[in-house]
C-alpha cells in the first residue's frame, strides 16, 4: 500500500447507552443484546470479541442503522442511526464485489449509487486504488484477483464516499494467516493516518489486539459487554510486535475477561 496522502474526513463520536435487541423468531423471543453501553471517541479503533451469538454483528448492524433496537439511545456522529448514510462505510467477510465490473468500476459503485458522480471521481477512485495498492490492476476483472486483494478493492470501495466512520464485520476471517497479518497492519495504518473511527467484529484475539485502541469482550446469552481492555501499544503497529510480552499480556487479559464469564463470574 502506498503512503496514506489521500485527503480524509476526521472520524466521528458514536455513544450507546443502555441498548438491547431481542429477535422474534419462530421459538420465541431471542435477546441478543442487553444493556450495551459505549462511548466511542472521535478516531479511535475499537474491536469487538466474543463467542458466536454474542451479537457482535448486530451491533455494527445497529450503528449502521440496519437493525433496530428496542431500549436505549445511539449516537453516530450525533444523530440518530439509519441507514444509507454516506458517512459510515461497512466492510463485510466476504468482499461482495460486483462480477461483471472491474475493479475500478467496483470502487466506484458507491457514487453511482449516490448519483455523486463528476469530474472529480476518476481521480478519486485513482487514489484511492493507489491507496490499497491496486493501481496496477485497476482494469482487471474482480474475479481475477486473490481474496487479499478482493478484500482491498472492497475497502477502497468503503471508502469512496469518505466516510468519517469504518464498520469491518470480519473482513480478513477468509484470508490465510500471512495475508491477514499483513493486511492487519496495512488497515491499523491507514486508520491511524486517515483519523477514521474503526469499529471492528473480529473472533480473533490477536488480531484485536494487534489493530486496536480499546477491546470490548461480549459474553453470549444475550451479549452484554463482560470486558474493555485498553490496548497499550504504540502506535504505527508493527508486525514484531506480535510475541512481545505486551502484547501477550493483552491476549490473556482478553482471554480472561471471556473466561470469567464462560465460568459464570462477573467483572
Amino acid at each position: 500500500m502506498s503512503t496514506f496522502s489521500i485527503a480524509s474526513t476526521t472520524g466521528e463520536t458514536i455513544r450507546l447507552a443502555g441498548v438491547s435487541k431481542t429477535y422474534e423468531t419462530a421459538s420465541g423471543p431471542l435477546p441478543v443484546l442487553r444493556d450495551i453501553n459505549l462511548q466511542v471517541e472521535a478516531g479511535e479503533f475499537i474491536s469487538f470479541v466474543g463467542p458466536s451469538g454474542c451479537g457482535k454483528s448486530t451491533l455494527l448492524k445497529i450503528i449502521a442503522g440496519l437493525v433496530s433496537y428496542d431500549t436505549g439511545t445511539v449516537e453516530v456522529g450525533d444523530q440518530k442511526p439509519k441507514a444509507g448514510r454516506e458517512d459510515i462505510g461497512f466492510m463485510l467477510q466476504q468482499s461482495v464485489l460486483m462480477p461483471w465490473l472491474n475493479v475500478s468500476k467496483n470502487v466506484e459503485l458507491p457514487f453511482v449509487i449516490a448519483r455523486r458522480q463528476d469530474v472529480s471521481t476518476s481521480r478519486r477512485v485513482e487514489e484511492l486504488l493507489d491507496l490499497v495498492g491496486l493501481s496496477s490492476v485497476a482494469s482487471l476483472n474482480s474475479w481475477e484477483l486473490s481474496g487479499g486483494m478482493q478484500q482491498r478493492v472492497a475497502l477502497a470501495r468503503a471508502l469512496a464516499l469518505d466516510p468519517g466512520i469504518m464498520l469491518m464485520d470480519e473482513p480478513f476471517s477468509a484470508l490465510d494467516e500471512f495475508k491477514r497479518e499483513y493486511l492487519n497492519i496495512e488497515v491499523a495504518q491507514m486508520a491511524d493516518q486517515l483519523g477514521k473511527t474503526t469499529l471492528l467484529v473480529t473472533h480473533s484475539i490477536g488480531e484485536a489486539v494487534l489493530m486496536s485502541d480499546r477491546i470490548i469482550a461480549l459474553g453470549a446469552n444475550p451479549g452484554r459487554t463482560v470486558g474493555d481492555i485498553a490496548v497499550d501499544l504504540e502506535r504505527p503497529r508493527r508486525a514484531d510486535m506480535i510475541g512481545t510480552d505486551q502484547y501477550q499480556q493483552i491476549c490473556n487479559e482478553v482471554r480472561a475477561a471471556l473466561a470469567s464469564d464462560l465460568a459464570g463470574e462477573t467483572l
